[in-house]
């Protein structure tokens, strides 16, 4: 692997805390805020001429209020890009995924073969970087697509593709990625000696695959 230098990674790291606090925000607004209304709704209407009732619904707002501490601590961890090499590459894709929207998981969302080798923590952070990107821009740019991940560790390389399938026929739709797109995780690619390859294997499916040989340890 040729020398990574210091900025790429402090950049890398930015960009993945950029990505976490923005899936916070959403997780926050979408998950978190709900579980706290209803918290609030079995507190505003607590009838205190009823202590049985009174009772049951205290229990259930406090568990309420302490799935939503522990669901804030869990999303505060992932803020922090060195959390990506204390859990690992796989884990912390796991998590990744599970933060998108259900209707755009394909069934299975994520597929892993064989056993993964250790890694660097600058070939962890960019691969994780090229999945998380790679991911949002498929968000980004369907809103019927469905997401899926398949992550193959073989003896010498571990294989990832990430692949797109649009659901619903779209005129404007277009397969192409954008030069400038390919080109950005494409460099990411060259600075720990992956091998990037992207390919539309069927109309309206499209695949990023990475492939990382772990002869360049």
């Amino acid at each position: 692997m040729g020398i990574i230098h210091e900025h790429e990674i402090i950049k890398t790291k930015l960009e993945i805390q950029e990505q976490a606090l923005k899936n916070t925000v959403q997780e926050i607004h979408d998950n978190i805020g709900q579980i706290l209304s209803l918290a609030k709704l079995h507190l505003g209407t607590l009838d205190f001429s009823k202590p049985e009732e009174v009772a049951q619904k205290t229990l259930n707002s406090n568990q309420l209020i302490g799935k939503a501490i522990k669901d804030l601590r869990k999303l505060a961890k992932h803020l922090d890009a060195n959390y990506i090499c204390q859990g690992g590459l796989l884990k912390s894709i796991g998590y990744e995924l599970g933060l998108m929207p259900r209707d755009r998981a394909a069934d299975p969302l994520l597929t892993i073969k064989g056993k993964i080798a250790a890694l660097r923590k600058e070939e962890e952070l960019m691969l994780f970087r090229i999945v998380q990107e790679s991911v949002q821009y498929f968000l980004d740019n369907s809103s019927t697509s469905r997401i899926s991940l398949q992550i193959d560790c073989q003896e010498e390389t571990i294989e990832i593709d990430i692949h797109n399938r649009e659901i619903q026929k779209n005129e404007e739709h277009t397969d192409n990625i954008p030069d400038k797109y390919i080109s950005m995780i494409h460099s990411r690619s060259v600075m720990i000696g992956a091998r990037l390859k992207v390919s539309n294997t069927q109309k309206n499916e499209t695949t990023i695959n990475i492939t990382f040989p772990y002869t360049n340890h």
